[in-house]
């Protein structure tokens, strides 16, 4: 099911997007649970640990707090939501675009302008709900880790602890971010992910190279490959390579 946020202070609007949305759907099997907001104030206080959004269809000319702000802390909140802007006669701005606005629509389209543009807006929605993630949490807040951003994950007390990337945007939570799925459990869902040692599994895309028994990361990072998992983490990391060229 995806999560749908419009927020416009217009609810004659709003009904006509949910209406678009509906017939842009077409004979996909999408199923949406669509949220309705009329200020950014209200869309913001909104927001909480539990809370999730795969798209937010935004008005740029809120009174209060602006679009521009609303879609500001909205992607701090969700980083890889797809953001939408609508506007009656407001022009992008140079903020707009450092919050990666996925479309930017005029309330002057068409019907037939607006069926498009939703269809393929839900298209892209659908594309990134398919990446995949490790859904963690840092104390009370819930968070959704792609699987390309880890470097490995190691075993902790209560389920297992994520090391990200340097670069990423989960960085900020690097070696905080726990996960209650045991290291076998995520090894066998995630193919990326394999065994070095019977306590951390390491994410092969981001192996540099292997020297006897120790790992290179492209982070820098060297770890080490116990005796009872080489074989088979060499296999699996040259089987990388060949599927890469």
């Amino acid at each position: 099911m995806y999560h749908v946020a419009i927020c416009d202070d217009d609810k004659v609007f709003i009904s006509y997007i949910k209406k678009i949305i509906n017939q842009a759907k077409g004979n996909k099997q999408y199923q949406f649970k669509i949220f309705e907001f009329c200020s950014g104030e209200e869309l913001v206080s909104s927001f909480d640990s539990s809370m999730h959004l795969d798209l937010l269809i935004l008005d740029m000319e809120l009174g209060g707090i602006d679009g521009d702000e609303t879609a500001r802390l909205f992607r701090d909140k969700f980083k890889d939501a797809v953001l939408v802007f609508c506007s009656g006669v407001r022009t992008p701005t140079v903020k707009s675009f450092k919050v990666t606005p996925y479309r930017y629509l005029l309330k002057s389209y068409s019907d037939v302008q607006f069926l498009s543009e939703l269809k393929e807006i839900l298209e892209e929605v659908e594309k990134k709900s398919k990446e995949e993630y490790i859904v963690g949490h840092y104390r009370n807040n819930v968070i959704r880790v792609n699987i390309q951003n880890i470097l490995y994950i190691e075993n902790a007390k209560r389920g297992s602890k994520i090391t990200v990337c340097s670069d990423c945007d989960e960085a900020k939570f690097d070696g905080q971010i726990l996960v209650d799925d045991k290291l076998e459990t995520l090894s066998v869902k995630f193919y990326e992910l394999a065994f070095a040692h019977s306590s951390y599994i390491i994410n092969i895309s981001h192996v540099e190279k292997i020297l006897g028994n120790e790992v290179y990361l492209d982070s820098g990072e060297c770890l080490s490959i116990s005796r009872p998992y080489q074989k088979e983490f060499r296999e699996i990391f040259t089987k990388s390579i060949a599927e890469k060229y």
